[in-house]
Parts: structure tokens; sequence; C-alpha cells
């Protein structure tokens, strides 16, 4: 009988430490993480210039700026938001993310038809990381029509 008792004492003892050791191995293992644990710094809009004046224009002239920025960032960002504030404007822009570091530009093209006198138009930028910017154009717009009817006044 004493042999039956070891035996049984043995499987006993060795179910018990394979239990204990599956239990720790599943709380005691290091996790290994791949990758940087560095936080990048979100995606930042620079442009080199905020603002173009056109000059004196003759009514019906089309004229175009591209506002150049960089992506001064750690992270990308795309534009959400490249909305001109009037219908004499319109703008090309990249719609893709624009990646660390990189450069891309905003084209806003004037038009200039219908406009007379000092002309101050703006377009309104939101970047997908939260940032607003407003890029504004100028010009000084000769009419004739205008003109013609001003000194039809005096």
């Amino acid at each position: 009988m004493k042999p039956i008792y070891i035996i049984l004492f043995i499987c006993t003892v060795t179910v018990g430490f394979s239990a204990c050791n599956n239990q720790s191995s599943k709380h005691s293992r290091p996790s290994i993480v791949i990758g940087s644990n560095e936080k990048k710094s979100p995606g930042k809009i620079e442009f080199t210039k905020e603002m173009h004046n056109f000059g004196t224009l003759k009514a019906g002239e089309t004229v175009s700026y591209s506002f150049q920025f960089r992506n001064s960032g750690g992270s990308t960002f795309h534009l959400t938001k490249v909305e001109p504030t009037c219908g004499c404007l319109s703008v090309r822009y990249n719609k893709d993310s624009i990646e660390s570091q990189s450069v891309s530009a905003i084209e806003v093209i004037f038009q200039s038809a219908g406009e007379w006198g000092n002309q101050i138009k703006t377009v309104n930028i939101e970047t997908s990381g939260g940032e607003f910017k407003t890029l504004t154009i100028g010009a000084y717009v000769e009419n004739e029509i205008f003109n013609n009817d001003i000194n039809n006044l005096k």
C-alpha cells in the first residue's frame, strides 16, 4: 500500500507544481514592447508668408499666389478645411497627409471681375491637428465701369 501512496503523493505534487508554474508564468513574464516609447510632437503648419498684396489690377484679371508652408511638427496632418470667404476666390491644395518636415502649398486664385477699389479677401485654414490659420490677399482693382459711373455723378 505504501507504494500507491507514494505514487499518488508524487502525482499530486507534480500536478500542483505544474499548475503553480503555469499560473505564475502568466503574471510574471515581462511584456515586450516593440517600437519607441517617445511621444512624437503633433504636426504644426508654418507658413513662410500669410499675406500677399497683388498691387493694382484691372477688373477682370485673374491672378494667383501660392502660400508655401512646412509641417514643422513630428507627426503628419492633413488640411481639413481650406475655405475662401468670397466667391471671387478659389483654392488648390494637396488633400493628402502632409508628413513631418514636408513642404507643400495652398494656391489662392483671385478673379477680379466685378470688383473695384481696395479688396481684402481671406481663406480660413484648419488642420487635422486642430490648428487654425487665415491667409489674406489684397489688391486695388481699377474698374472702368465703376469709374465712369462715379464721373457721371460729378
